[in-house]
């Protein structure tokens, strides 16, 4: 199984209550709704309804990194859009979080939300671009903001969603593989997507939730990326008949990891797994040097070594560990890991009982530039 990471090359925020501000260089991304007039006196007037102030986000990958993806002639993918929470107030208990791929393009600037004065070079509210220039045009969408231009143009027909609970995850993994599939395609412009909380929320006039998430120009390791998955799964021993694994009394070995990698690197991990306690025989070498298989059911992980988070988690679909006449061996492209850190390998078999094995060795590996 594959997993395949790219960084955004542009985002930013805009805001309903200070319609020409630029935000492409904020090291936040706001999707919040502060609507409600006890918070602060302000309000907005869109058409003939009075808004206090609605903050969308728009985030951009490159078509060349996404030919990137496209070489790879997966004919099945999921495509899923990331950002990660920096600070939240207020929320519902229950709120849906909604992408749109952008019909129009858009400059990202240089500001700032607290600059001042702020530079005015980028997108706002009221423009793909600076501040008077062309506004956007909702002629190349099927929808704009209410009643009047601004906000963004987008198109509903490839509308995703995330709902979140009382006691979910607040980070944005939104499946957004409709409109990639369409950029692959060519019947649809890569211009990006925009998010926004649900209509309901943005059309309150009480509504307040604030959600804020670290954009691609935080100096954390949480930047949104597009994290692109498929199979390419394959288990495949030959005429080996070494078996394989069936009981918890084992040890494993990752018997390739060199320690260091290029953050552009694509690498092959090769496992040999061994019982801890193997059946005495009468031979002419060790008992102990014999090998054998992990289960179909086996799968990797990779963990954030400083801070024990999970960079990419099991996945029953996507971390698959593959077999071949040499043993067991999973791929990692490391582009989706950040410079300069350290991760860890991890493996968890299930077993035929459906007895769950998470194998933690500390296979420490470094990313470097």
């Amino acid at each position: 199984m594959a997993v395949y990471k790219i960084f955004p090359s542009k985002d930013a925020s805009i805001y309903s209550r200070y319609p020409g501000i630029n935000a492409g260089r904020d090291e936040i991304l706001e999707i919040s709704v502060k609507n409600n007039t006890s918070y602060d006196g302000a309000t907005v007037n869109v058409g003939s309804t009075s808004f206090d102030d609605i903050r969308r986000s728009l985030i951009n990958f490159t078509t060349n990194d996404l030919n990137t993806l496209k070489s790879f002639n997966s004919s099945s993918f999921n495509a899923n859009l990331r950002l990660y929470l920096a600070n939240a107030e207020n929320l519902s208990q229950d709120y849906i979080i909604e992408a749109y791929p952008l019909t129009q393009d858009y400059t990202m600037g240089t500001g700032k939300f607290n600059d001042n004065p702020n530079p005015l070079n980028g997108v706002c509210w009221t423009s793909p671009g600076p501040t008077g220039s062309t506004p956007w045009d909702k002629t190349t969408g099927t929808e704009s903001y209410l009643y009047t231009s601004g906000g963004g143009v987008w198109n509903q027909t490839y509308k995703a969603t995330q709902s979140f609970n009382y006691i979910d995850n607040k980070d944005i993994n939104i499946n957004i593989t409709s409109t990639v599939d369409k950029w692959f395609s060519g019947s649809l412009s890569n211009y990006g997507v925009i998010l926004k909380h649900s209509s309901s929320i943005e059309l309150n006039t009480g509504s307040f939730m604030v959600l804020n998430y670290f954009s691609m120009d935080t100096h954390t390791i949480y930047p949104p990326c597009l994290e692109f998955k498929w199979n390419d799964f394959s288990y495949n021993t030959g005429s080996i008949s070494n078996g394989t694994i069936t009981n918890d009394n084992f040890i494993i070995n990752v018997t390739n990891n060199p320690g260091e990698f290029n953050q552009n690197t694509k690498y092959s991990f090769k496992i040999k797994a061994k019982d801890k306690f193997p059946v005495r025989q009468f031979t002419t070498s060790s008992v102990y040097l014999n090998w054998k298989y992990l289960p179909t059911s086996s799968y990797w992980a990779i963990q954030d070594y400083k801070t024990s988070e999970m960079i990419v988690d099991f996945d029953t679909n996507y971390t698959k560990i593959s077999a071949d006449n040499t043993g067991n061996y999973f791929t990692v492209y490391m582009n989706g890991l950040q410079p300069e850190r350290s991760y860890k390998l991890l493996v968890k078999t299930i077993l035929n009982n459906s007895e769950e094995i998470v194998v933690d060795n500390d296979n420490i590996f470094k990313i470097i530039r």
